[in-house]
C-alpha cells in the first residue's frame, strides 16, 4: 500500500509535522550511539552524540495525548529483551522500551503530584533524581528518564500549569544537569572537549524541547518535497526501526566477533556492575 494510503487509513497527516522532525532527529542520534556501542566502542564521540537522543523519547511520551500502551509495544520490548539474552548480554537493566512503558503508565500520576504546590514540584525532582542510581540497575536510564517525561507533560499543558515560568525553566535545566552528570559517569574516559560538547548539546536540546509545539507543515509533503517521505517514515515508524536495527546490529556483531557477544551465554543480572556504580 502506498504511504499516502496508509496515512489516509490511519488518519495521520500526509504533510510533514514537527513530531516527524523531532523523532527523526532522535532516531538518527540513537543509531549513531548504537553504531558506537556495537562496532566502535573505543570511539566515545559516537556515544556522546548518541546520548542526546534519549531525552527526546521520554519527553515525547509525556507530551503525547495517549497513555495507552499498545500490545505491539510490549511484544517488541520482549523481543529486544530476548535478543539481549541470546547475544550473551545482561538482561538487566531491561531495555529502554520497558522504561518508556513505565513512563507512559506513570506520567499522569507524576504530573498531578508534582503540581500540587511548590514543595511538591521540588520534591518530585529530587525523588526522581535520587531514585536514579538504584533504578538504573533494573531499567535503562531509570527514573532519570521520567524527569523528561514530566517535562513533556509540563510543556503539553503549559496553559494549565500554575507554577511560574522560571520554575518550569529551572526544572528543565536541573533535569538536564542530572542527566549530564549521570551519563558522564557512565560513559568511560570523557575528554574535556567531549564533556563540553555534551553540555552544549543538552543546552540546545533543552531549549528545543521547552519551545516544542505541534506544527503541521501543510506545504511540505511527499509530492512537494520527496525527502519528506524519509523523514515521515523515520518519525512514524520509530519503534519498528529501533527494534529492527538492534536485532541486525547484534546479529552482525555476534557473527564477526563471537568473543564479545557469544550466542546462548545467558546472563541475567550484573551484581558486580551494581556494586561498582553504587560505591
Amino acid at each position: 500500500m502506498a504511504l499516502s494510503g496508509v496515512l489516509k487509513t490511519q488518519k495521520i497527516s500526509s504533510a510533514l509535522t514537527s513530531y516527524d522532525l523531532l523523532k527523526a532527529l532522535a532516531l538518527v542520534l540513537m543509531v549513531v550511539d548504537h553504531v558506537g556501542y556495537f562496532f566502535f566502542p573505543e570511539e566515545i564521540w559516537l556515544r556522546v552524540i548518541g546520548r542526546l537522543s534519549v531525552p527526546v523519547w521520554f519527553f515525547l511520551i509525556g507530551y503525547a495525548k495517549t497513555r495507552e500502551v499498545p500490545r505491539l509495544f510490549w511484544i517488541l520490548a520482549l523481543v529486544v529483551a530476548g535478543s539481549t539474552l541470546v547475544s550473551g548480554e545482561y538482561l538487566f537493566p531491561l531495555n529502554i522500551l520497558f522504561t518508556l512503558i513505565l513512563a507512559r503508565l506513570s506520567v499522569d500520576w507524576l504530573y498531578r503530584h508534582a503540581l500540587r504546590n511548590t514543595e511538591a514540584f521540588l520534591g518530585m525532582f529530587f525523588l526522581l533524581s535520587f531514585a536514579a542510581p538504584p533504578s538504573l540497575v533494573f531499567i535503562e536510564y531509570g527514573t532519570l528518564g521520567f524527569l523528561f517525561t514530566l517535562m513533556g507533560a509540563l510543556r503539553r499543558h503549559k496553559g494549565d500549569v500554575a507554577a511560574p515560568s522560571w520554575m518550569v525553566w529551572a526544572f528543565f535545566a536541573a533535569g538536564s544537569f542530572a542527566y549530564i552528570l549521570v551519563q558522564s559517569l557512565l560513559l568511560p574516559s570523557l575528554s574535556a572537549g567531549q564533556f563540553f560538547f555534551f553540555v552544549a548539546g543538552m543546552v540546545v536540546l533543552s531549549f528545543l524541547l521547552y519551545r516544542f509545539n505541534i506544527h503541521v507543515f501543510e506545504k511540505v509533503n511527499v509530492r512537494s518535497f520527496p525527502p519528506a517521505l524519509l523523514l515521515m517514515l523515520l518519525g512514524r515508524r520509530t519503534l519498528e526501526f529501533y527494534v529492527l536495527h538492534l536485532l541486525v546490529f547484534r546479529a552482525v556483531v555476534m557473527a564477526v566477533d563471537p568473543s564479545r557477544f557469544a550466542f546462548g551465554e545467558f546472563k541475567v543480572f550484573a551484581f558486580s556492575q551494581l556494586l561498582s556504580f553504587l560505591l
